[in-house]
């Protein structure tokens, strides 16, 4: 239930089969792609790490004005990999709503590569989806008052449709960093052991249910109650900001693996599991944006770890899930 991101904005990123062996030696069973890197799929192969691939933003108004190339990206990128390579969602573009170019051509590139899938009778096995930032949202507090600023109704009906998931990428960090005042460091890093947020009958100790519940809230609105989510990007920066510290990095990163690997789900969806992917496996000093930026890895890109993250499998008996075990250096 829990993977990383695997960037590769950096000019100084280890092979691929070394990032692979990486995954491996530390038991990290997801990962993200952003692309459909082929370097990075024939790694995978036959590795056991069920994986993520996307259709980059530059990609999608091609896709979505031509079946025919929506074919011959399934056949590259796809078929020609699968099943050596475990893909299990293809991620048309990344936060597209944030980009108003490409917005338009979303929705036919995701009905364009559902085709191409259902061509190569993978739809039961392989699932279509778009992972969205907090900025879609209009309304997003309290959780029960969440509501989408953006037409999604499409969009949903499409995920409902063909059994797809909602992908969301969820940050506390930028939450907080915008609004200490407002919001408290416990409450952002998992460390409240009260309720911080009376919701109705919903009670909440920790700022990431918070904003996961806010997405299943806007869902509901628009009359999907069902659509699993899955959150394709979380984490924290150890350096760039007054508060991304290795400390506050490691803190929020435990204690995430932890909560998503305890079974507990959210107030809304308790004892519902939400796969979780950590952004991002190395910092990359490629990143544009603000210098934390470049500081949400796990690891340099010489492998090295910056801290140690854990979780204990006694808590969480039981379950399928994905342990990490880094040490420090």
């Amino acid at each position: 239930m829990i993977g990383v991101c695997y960037g590769m904005l950096s000019d100084s990123l280890p092979s691929q089969n070394e990032v692979v062996n990486l995954l491996k030696s530390n038991n990290i069973g997801k990962v993200r792609l952003y692309d459909a890197n082929q370097g990075a799929l024939e790694a995978l192969q036959n590795s056991g790490i069920e994986v993520i691939v996307a259709v980059g933003n530059a990609e999608v108004e091609k896709i979505a004005g031509d079946q025919a190339a929506a074919n011959g990206w399934m056949n590259d990128k796809i078929t020609a990999f699968y099943p050596s390579v475990d893909i299990k969602y293809i991620a048309v573009g990344n936060e597209v709503f944030a980009n108003r170019a490409y917005v338009s051509y979303l929705l036919p590139a995701m009905k364009n590569i559902q085709t191409a899938l259902r061509n190569a009778n993978l739809q039961n096995d392989i699932k279509v989806s778009t992972p969205h930032a907090m900025s879609v949202l209009n309304s997003s507090f309290p959780p029960s008052q969440g509501t989408f600023g953006e037409d999604m109704s499409s969009i949903l009906q499409f995920l409902s449709d063909n059994d797809s998931p909602f992908m969301a990428n969820v940050y506390p960090y930028f939450s907080y960093k915008d609004n200490p005042d407002s919001i408290s460091a416990d409450y952002a890093l998992f460390r409240s052991m009260s309720t911080v947020v009376n919701d109705g009958s919903l009670m909440y100790n920790n700022l990431f249910d918070a904003m996961v519940d806010t997405f299943i809230s806007a869902m509901e609105k628009l009359g999907h109650s069902n659509i699993p989510i899955v959150i394709t990007e979380t984490g924290w920066p150890s350096a760039g900001n007054v508060v991304a510290t290795v400390d506050n990095a490691r803190t929020y990163n435990n204690n995430l693996i932890k909560h998503v690997l305890s079974n507990a789900g959210t107030p809304k969806r308790p004892g519902r599991a939400i796969d979780t992917y950590i952004f991002s496996l190395f910092n990359e000093n490629q990143e544009v944006g603000d210098e934390e930026e470049r500081h949400f890895g796990l690891f340099e890109t010489n492998k090295i770890p910056l801290y140690t993250v854990s979780s204990s499998p006694e808590s969480s008996r039981g379950l399928k899930v994905v342990y990490i075990y880094l040490t420090v250096v």
